[in-house]
């Protein structure tokens, strides 16, 4: 079965420890989506969906002390479009667990969509900041 989201280089960024992160992030979606597609028991998308929820936490919370550790101007505006994640992704889990009918087919869409435009858009724009504090 294909992946919902498939790694090629234009997704990285040349930061070793954001790209292992977002590969890692980007094989959970895949997981989920495997999950879905194959209309695995509600215990295991269960299990899945939590680890997708904490490793973005992970991953968000990673990211942002190196916004801090290197001044990267567009902190602000970045941690606002992580903020947004959560409550979507938020909105969505609120939903499936009040319903307890397969998970949506919009929320694996918006995780491919968002992850895609977020690494290759946003997080692209810390780059040469993220460089220029030594980050590789």
């Amino acid at each position: 079965m294909k992946d919902l989201i498939i790694w090629d280089d234009t997704f990285t960024l040349g930061v070793a420890v954001i790209d292992e992160q977002h590969k890692k992030m980007i094989g959970i979606i895949n997981e989920l989506y495997h999950a879905m597609k194959s209309s695995t028991e509600k215990e295991n998308l269960s299990d899945i969906i939590t680890e997708l929820t904490e490793y973005a936490d992970y991953h968000f919370t990673s990211e942002e002390s190196f916004f801090d550790k290197c001044n990267y101007p567009g902190a602000k505006h970045h941690r606002k479009s992580h903020e947004l994640y959560r409550e979507t992704i938020n909105n969505f889990l609120i939903d499936y667990h009040n319903d307890e009918s397969v998970l949506p087919l919009k929320m694996i869409k918006f995780l491919g969509d968002w992850w895609s435009d977020h690494i290759r858009g946003e997080d692209r724009d810390y780059v040469l900041c993220f460089h220029a504090c030594g980050l590789k």
